[in-house]
């Protein structure tokens, strides 16, 4: 009953990935190279990004869904290739020689996350844009999110950042700014180039802050694992509520420790998710034409397909292809 996905081409080629596929903890690493700030949709302060400090936990319970019957944002996140823009933003301001460092793919980290949590959740069903140029696989949101409406999955996200704000001291233009790490991954021999945000920093540390229900927090703390290990943090913080969003403990994890701490009794393995995200990653690279576009998805039942498009066009800014080309 060996569980197996494919990634499929319009043209009919198929290829099957093994959810056993062979990978240790050594065949990835990490290296941080750099930081920017984003503010109100602009790149700014290039290496000079400030982040907000961890507040120790004093032991109080906390209604994470106070003011939300008065939230009227539904959108959380960013649009499109909106995204991935800021990050060409930094490689443009940074002249930063992409073939001279041999990086393969360039994405932000929340592709990278969701790609390896869909073995956690077969039903999660995610679409992304894949063009390349010059040899190098971009990937990004095909398109501008839709607003969250009013439910269950708004009220965990609203939860989780009235956590993340109750458990990191900002100041009022920290409010209004999002502190962007940039780091060279590697997955075996493929190496990228990503962008996330921290929660936080505790001294010079990088910090990760999730929520999860006090029930099913081994299993669910295995997407704020991944999320902090691909930019390489150590500290995962994690807010445990119950079924009525009330903050009732907090858990200061080790990141690199847990996958053998709750993997086995929460039934996931960090060696798999990321042996995934390699082996899509390498499909990608194998498949994807110089100069064309693709969509690659989840349809949400365990299948992976990739739809390779033949026009010449890309998704990335002229700016861009302008300052790659020279």
């Amino acid at each position: 009953n060996e569980y197996k996905s494919y990634l499929r081409l319009k043209m009919g080629d198929a290829v099957w990935i093994k959810r056993d596929y062979p990978f240790t903890y050594r065949d990835f690493n990490v290296d941080i190279i750099g930081n920017y700030n984003l503010r109100n949709g602009k790149v700014i302060n290039v290496d000079e990004a400030t982040f907000p400090r961890l507040k120790p936990w004093e032991g109080e319970e906390l209604n994470l869904l106070v003011g939300y019957d008065t939230y009227e944002d539904t959108y959380l996140g960013q649009e499109g290739h909106v995204a991935l823009n800021e990050l060409l933003e930094w490689i443009s301001a940074k002249t930063y020689p992409l073939q001279n460092y041999n990086i393969k793919v360039v994405c932000k980290r929340g592709i990278l996350k969701t790609i390896g949590c869909t073995l956690q959740d077969r039903k999660n069903k995610w679409r992304f844009k894949v063009c390349r140029l010059q040899g190098i696989i971009y990937i990004s949101d095909c398109e501008a999110k839709e607003p969250l409406e009013r439910g269950h999955i708004l009220q965990c996200c609203y939860a989780g950042t009235v956590f993340a704000k109750s458990t990191a001291e900002r100041d009022e233009e920290e409010e209004k700014t999002f502190s962007y790490v940039v780091a060279e991954c590697s997955f075996k021999d493929i190496k990228c180039l990503i962008a996330g945000v921290p929660d936080c920093k505790d001294n010079e540390e990088f910090v990760e802050i999730k929520t999860t229900t006090l029930k099913n927090y081994k299993r669910n703390c295995s997407r704020g694992w991944l999320q902090a290990y691909l930019l390489g943090n150590q500290k995962l913080v994690l807010g445990l509520r119950d079924d009525d969003f009330i903050l009732r403990d907090v858990k200061n994890e080790n990141v690199r420790e847990l996958p053998e701490k709750y993997g086995a009794e929460g039934k996931w393995s960090g060696k798999k998710m990321l042996g995934f995200i390699h082996s899509v990653l390498r499909v990608l690279l194998d498949k994807v034409p110089e100069g064309g576009t693709c969509t690659i998805y989840s349809s949400g039942q365990g299948k992976y397909h990739i739809t390779v498009d033949k026009q010449d066009e890309t998704f990335l800014n002229e700016s861009y292809k302008q300052h790659t080309c020279n």
